[in-house]
This record gives C-alpha cells, sequence and structure tokens, in this order.
C-alpha cells in the first residue's frame, strides 16, 4: 500500500481549512431529505468538506443518479460518533501502511474507551450504512454507503458494483 505522502498532506490541510471556512452545503441541503440532512450536518467540517469534495467529483463525472449523489455526501456518517481527530487520523494512516493488525488490535467496541475511534473507522461503512437506514434513505444509498470501502470483486450486483466504483474513485480522489 502506497501512503501517497502529498495526498496525504493536502488532506489534512483541506481538513483544517473547513474549520476556519467552511464550504457552501447549500446544494447539499437540497439533495438530502431532513433526516439526511441532520446526519450530514453531524459529521466532522473536515468530513463534511470532503463529502462535498466527493460530491463535486462525481458530478465532474456527468453522474447525475440522486442515490449515488446522496451517497456521496453521507458516505462516512458512521465515523461522526467516533471523535476521529486529526492524530486519530495520522495515526490510522500510518497503522494501515506499517503495522495493520495493530489497528485491528486496537480497536475497541466500548464508546469510553480511548480505543473507540478505531473500532469507529474500521466499522464506519457498517455504522453509516445503518445510520441512513434509520434515517430513512433508499435501499441504494443505504447498499452505496455500507459497501463504499469494499473490495469491488466481493459485490456481486453489478449495479451496485458500479455505483460503488465511481463512489470509490472519488472518494479516494478527495
Amino acid at each position: 500500500m502506497d501512503i501517497r505522502w502529498g495526498y496525504r498532506l493536502w488532506q489534512g490541510v483541506m481538513r483544517l481549512r473547513a474549520l476556519v471556512s467552511p464550504p457552501d452545503a447549500t446544494d447539499a441541503q437540497r439533495l438530502l431529505s431532513a433526516e439526511a440532512w441532520a446526519l450530514f450536518r453531524g459529521l466532522s467540517a473536515g468530513d463534511r468538506a470532503h463529502s462535498l469534495r466527493v460530491l463535486n467529483a462525481l458530478r465532474q463525472r456527468g453522474v447525475s443518479s440522486t442515490e449515488l449523489l446522496q451517497a456521496a455526501l453521507l458516505h462516512d456518517v458512521g465515523k461522526a460518533e467516533g471523535r476521529l481527530t486529526l492524530v486519530h487520523r495520522t495515526f490510522i494512516v500510518c497503522l494501515r501502511r506499517l503495522k495493520p493488525g495493530w489497528l485491528v488490535r486496537l480497536a475497541n467496541p466500548q464508546p469510553d474507551s480511548w480505543r473507540y475511534p478505531f473500532y469507529v473507522y474500521l466499522r464506519h461503512a457498517e455504522l453509516g450504512a445503518e445510520r441512513c437506514a434509520q434515517a430513512g434513505c433508499s435501499p441504494a444509498v443505504v447498499a452505496l454507503v455500507r459497501h463504499h470501502e469494499k473490495p469491488l470483486d466481493q459485490i456481486s450486483d453489478a449495479a451496485l458494483r458500479a455505483g460503488v466504483a465511481l463512489l470509490a474513485e472519488a472518494d479516494d480522489r478527495c
């Protein structure tokens, strides 16, 4: 796994920039139901900015599917309860590259544990899908969120695999 240090530095700068100058989310609000909008607003400023960049990347590719665009905005909502700081995220990137098994061992599902953010990071797709389902999102949005980090060869449904491929590619670039 290649870390792409320049890209990771850019991500950190964009996350910090979102704290100072949050991007306009008017377009996101138009795309989402009130319940889904509440999920989006629950993301950290950095995650909201990232999700908006993913949305824009998909639109630049000509994507017009409302469900795929909604999934772009909501794909990281599982991270919202995890208290994932920039320090956690930096540590996670390094562990994934150097000692991936350690990240799994660090993860603890107890919300009061200092290790809980690592659990949330590892399970954020499933946690996010559950939150989207509870908010009344369509089954397609729930499935896209649930599978957005899954290897494509593990997704049997062709339409879902195509949507996940687009979402994952935009997510990786943003």
